[in-house]
């Protein structure tokens, strides 16, 4: 209960401070605005006014949105924790973005995200806005030069083969090509 509390809190001063970076599972409060989790390593948390896209350029990127509030979230954050310990080290970010309003509500879900994954927290649905989201969760994949080469929207556990035979077509190719 401590720990969700704590959780809940330092999510929220993200948020409002809107400059505030933290890092880790989020349990104990670490130096430089970092946050340490108890079995997990750093998960790095920005605002949406703190993300750009553009500091990724040379990797294979896929931009996750999803909410703690929708029905296949949970398994959509267990694949992109998949996907980033399968294709991380061949050059895949993958960038969560969490579009709750009342973000201690993600609490749960922000627990499971992959260690190495970027998480945004964008309660006001700007970036959401910005890709004109269909649905939730939604996936936007970037090549290497950060040109939108797929986008995916729900998500169905079943059917991710298709969405990761294209991860791996685009960690082949090389920058620039």
């Amino acid at each position: 209960m401590f720990r969700k509390i704590v959780i809940s809190l330092l999510v929220g001063l993200v948020v409002m401070a809107g400059s505030l970076t933290m890092t880790g599972s989020m349990a104990l409060a670490g130096p430089e605005g970092t946050v340490r989790g108890e079995s997990r390593d750093r998960v790095a948390v920005l605002p949406v006014k703190d993300f750009n896209l553009q500091k990724y350029e040379g990797k294979v990127v896929l931009v996750g949105f999803w909410q703690a509030r929708c029905e296949t979230c949970d398994a959509y954050i267990a694949w992109l924790t998949r996907m980033q310990e399968s294709h991380g080290e061949e050059g895949l970010i993958i960038v969560a973005v969490n579009q709750d309003q009342d973000t201690s509500s993600a609490t749960d879900l922000l627990n499971k995200i992959h260690p190495q994954t970027q998480v945004v927290i964008d309660p006001t649905g700007k970036m959401g806005s910005q890709y004109e989201l269909e649905g939730m969760p939604s996936t936007y994949l970037y090549d290497r030069n950060l040109n939108m080469q797929a986008k995916f929207v729900g998500f169905v556990p079943e059917e991710t083969e298709p969405v990761e035979k294209e991860i791996v077509k685009l960690l082949k190719k090389k920058y620039k090509d």
